[in-house]
């Protein structure tokens, strides 16, 4: 077992030498290529010849006997002529002469040592710095796939033939080492993509998830299309910046933008607390709703006008903030109503997520027929979550198109059910009710 040890090990040294001695003419070439390719400048700063300088004197470390003289052919030149006629993304590619192999040097001077000493360690380390390679490829646009290093990697294969044979020494062994040796590349490489294309996925899924309901985001992924669903109790929140048109004109538009999204920013984040689903914006007014899926949400009556509470409250320190810096400030109007829907996805390109029916038209007027830092709601969300907040009657309303409407100011949460009696705050007896109330549900 000693023996076969030392003939390995002695077989290693022997390729991975002979290997260096190709790979010494390549980088000796390299330092002859015009100035606009051995003056590049790399990620890390330095002239690209500076990096092909440091690679032959680790070449002269890692063997002090090393011959070098000429060898037969260029190998690097020749697995890029292959490479080039296999592959229309690399034909497109510059030349030999006038194109740099820091990568690829990088990968060589790597597989080199790894034959020489194979080490695990040095392949956990290898494994790493591939992955930040890939990346910084990337950055200069160059397209790198496991496809691409599969195939360059397999283009390798004839060339080192070549070498092996020449060599003359254990080839079957000396090919068995380079077979094992492409396997753990493209397994590395493998995974690598593998992890970027999971990470894609999630960042894929995040994305539809903030413009699309999660019930609707799994339906598409399971059948590849939504069908419009009816929904007999959704409660849908209209808000509308009071003031807006006037403040319009006192700023400029970067500044206007800039305090809309300020709020509206402010708006989804509460709205993704209470599990109310954002529908979309148009100018100054914004469009949410809950009960697309009862199982999640809760009660979706009592989650608007919470909701909706912890929206006003927010709007009341913004204009503090606002006053204490002398700048304009608006005032929200916020109705709710709720009841059936339908809802469903308009195009195919462009994902809009939207709801239809009379309830959303009826909670637009609540919206419209309410006052600038109220929260004004129709008899239908008052019966649904009477039982935690506290209202003002508004007796019956007329609403333009739909007669009169019975509609209530809500006034905050009920004393006993919030913290420190204020009615901003639900406490633990809040909670308590509230899972109760869901499980008789």
């Amino acid at each position: 077992m000693k023996a076969i040890n030392i003939k390995l090990k002695k077989v290693r040294y022997e390729l991975a030498k002979e290997i260096a001695r190709y790979f010494m003419f390549h980088l000796k070439t390299e330092l002859k290529k015009p100035s606009k390719v051995s003056d590049y400048l790399t990620f890390e700063g330095k002239k690209f010849k500076e990096y092909t300088n440091e690679m032959i004197e680790q070449l002269r470390i890692e063997f002090p006997d090393l011959d070098e003289t000429e060898p037969p052919f260029n190998f690097l030149k020749k697995w890029w002529d292959i490479a080039r006629k296999q592959s229309e993304y690399l034909s497109a590619m510059p030349d030999y002469e006038n194109t740099t192999f820091k990568s690829q040097n990088q990968v060589i001077l790597f597989k080199i040592k790894d034959i020489k000493y194979n080490d695990p360690e040095f392949r956990k380390k290898f494994s790493n710095n591939m992955g930040s390679s890939i990346k910084n490829l990337r950055k200069v646009g160059r397209e790198i796939s496991f496809e691409i290093i599969f195939m360059m990697e397999m283009n390798m294969f004839p060339v080192l033939e070549i070498i092996v044979r020449k060599l003359n020494k254990s080839p079957n062994l000396c090919r068995k080492i380079i077979y094992e040796q492409n396997a753990f590349i493209q397994a590395v490489a493998y995974n690598i993509m593998d992890s970027e294309m999971k990470r894609s996925y999630e960042k894929t899924e995040s994305i539809l998830k903030s413009i699309l309901p999660s019930a609707i985001v799994e339906e598409i992924k399971l059948r590849g299309k939504v069908k419009p669903k009816n929904y007999e109790s959704v409660s849908i929140l209209f808000c509308d910046l009071s003031g807006f048109t006037d403040i319009s004109t006192k700023l400029s538009p970067k500044e206007l933008l800039s305090e809309l999204d300020e709020c509206f920013m402010h708006v989804d984040k509460i709205c993704k607390m209470h599990k109310i689903e954002k529908i979309k914006t148009i100018g100054d007014s914004y469009m949410a709703a809950c009960g697309f899926n009862p199982k999640e949400e809760g009660l979706p009556a009592v989650n608007a006008v919470l909701c909706a509470i912890r929206i006003q409250e927010f709007m009341r320190k913004y204009i503090k903030s606002q006053k204490k810096q002398n700048k304009p400030a608006w005032e929200m109007r916020i109705g709710i109503h709720t009841g059936p829907v339908v809802a469903g996805i308009i195009g195919e390109d462009r994902f809009n997520y939207d709801i239809w029916g009379d309830s959303v038209n009826t909670a637009q007027r609540m919206e419209s027929h309410g006052k600038k830092s109220c929260i004004n709601i129709s008899i239908d969300t008052y019966n649904a979550a009477k039982d935690f907040f506290s209202f003002e009657n508004r007796g019956k309303v007329n609403v333009k198109g739909k007669g009169e409407m019975q509609m209530y100011f809500v006034n905050g949460i009920m004393s006993e059910l919030s913290l420190n009696g204020l009615g901003k705050t639900p406490n633990s007896a809040f909670r308590k009710k509230y899972e109760v109330l869901l499980i008789n549900k």
